[in-house]
């Protein structure tokens, strides 16, 4: 899990996906908005129910998430906002895999 600090509220949520630049990969949809770059970016993965019924699943697919961002954390600019959202077919990603795709999306809006 992430620092409190690095995790957005529930206010900056909604403001990120309503004025969030939306980005797309095969099995991730994130969406990002420039704050201020004098913080630290924030992030939030969310897993909809209509990917996995089960909140175990759901909720260790979100936990994965945070550990991928945590680990590139060093690497990631300032001043971001970030919702990365679960598309379908991700729920049978390994590890790795997945990392491989948050990594992607990370590249494909110049945060990493």
């Amino acid at each position: 899990m992430l620092n409190k600090q690095q995790r957005l509220t529930k206010k900056e949520f909604n403001d990120v996906f309503e004025k969030g630049k939306p980005v797309h990969s095969d099995f991730l949809f994130a969406k990002i908005l420039e704050i201020n770059k004098k913080i630290p970016s924030k992030f939030s993965v969310s897993v909809p129910v209509k990917i996995e019924k089960k909140a175990v699943k759901r909720n260790l697919l979100r936990r994965r998430g945070y550990a991928i961002i945590r680990e590139n954390l060093k690497n990631i600019k300032n001043g971001f906002s970030v919702i990365i959202i679960i598309k379908k077919g991700a729920e049978k990603l390994d590890f790795e895999e997945y990392k491989k795709e948050i990594n992607k999306i990370l590249k494909k809006t110049n945060l990493i």
